[in-house]
């Protein structure tokens, strides 16, 4: 995978157009739109985690802080997808902070995962794949035949009803909690925790599909154009 980086701009034109399932020659991305990124960059580059009871391996969930020299953020595709999951979890129902809480916890997980979500088979050509040309991924039927599934899906479980649980396990600050997060390769392996997760542990979680997601902020930041803008805030 190319070690490459974009601008702000161009992050914020991959986003809208993965978002908005648009074509190369989208129109201008809505203002709305930045302003929901511009916020979650915000509260990251202000959250401190260090006195959290278990500390996130990972400083921020987004990216790091710009240079003094700059001033500008030098953006990689790895980190416009954990953007893109998190515009997920906010179109989803999740609140900015807690968003920017969880994605500190999963952007390791994520980080290490994206370059095989990358590797073909596509998920976003909309095409169906025979299993036997794809011998190392999972696979699903359809229509009588077997295909491969590189989908990869991501449950998430928050507790915000935290009263409920055994008083050891309540957190020491107000809030919800979050357990964690559990990886399925394959709709058959997301269908088998889910069996064994529901209803007798959890009757709610939330469920992300991430590979497509990641091959389309990819695709979308490959063809971006160079954008000029004013110095980012953010």
């Amino acid at each position: 995978m190319a070690k490459e980086f974009y601008g702000r701009g161009q992050v914020e034109w991959a986003l809208w157009c993965s978002f908005a399932r648009a074509s190369f020659n989208t129109g201008d991305v809505p203002q709305i739109f930045r302003t929901r990124i511009k916020r979650l960059l915000e509260i990251d580059r202000d959250l401190d985690l260090s006195e959290a009871e278990v500390p996130p391996k990972a400083d921020y969930a987004f990216a790091p802080r710009p240079t003094i020299e700059s001033g500008d953020v030098a953006y990689r595709a790895v980190d416009a997808f954990c953007l893109a999951i998190a515009l997920d979890l906010l179109d989803a129902g999740f609140k900015q902070a807690e968003i920017v809480f969880l994605m500190r916890y999963l952007r390791p997980e994520l980080q290490k995962r994206f370059p095989a979500l990358l590797v073909p088979p596509s998920l976003i050509s909309r095409q169906h794949y025979r299993a036997r040309d794809y011998p190392d991924l999972p696979s699903y039927m359809k229509g009588g035949d077997r295909f491969a599934d590189r989908r990869l899906f991501v449950i998430l479980q928050k507790v915000e009803l935290t009263e409920i649980g055994p008083a050891s396990s309540r957190p020491l600050h107000p809030g919800p909690i979050f357990l964690e997060p559990v990886f399925c390769k394959g709709v058959a392996e997301l269908g088998a925790k889910l069996h064994d997760t529901m209803p007798s542990r959890r009757r709610t979680v939330t469920i992300l599909e991430v590979a497509a997601t990641a091959q389309a902020v990819q695709e979308f930041l490959t063809a971006a154009p160079v954008i000029r803008r004013g110095r980012p805030k953010a």
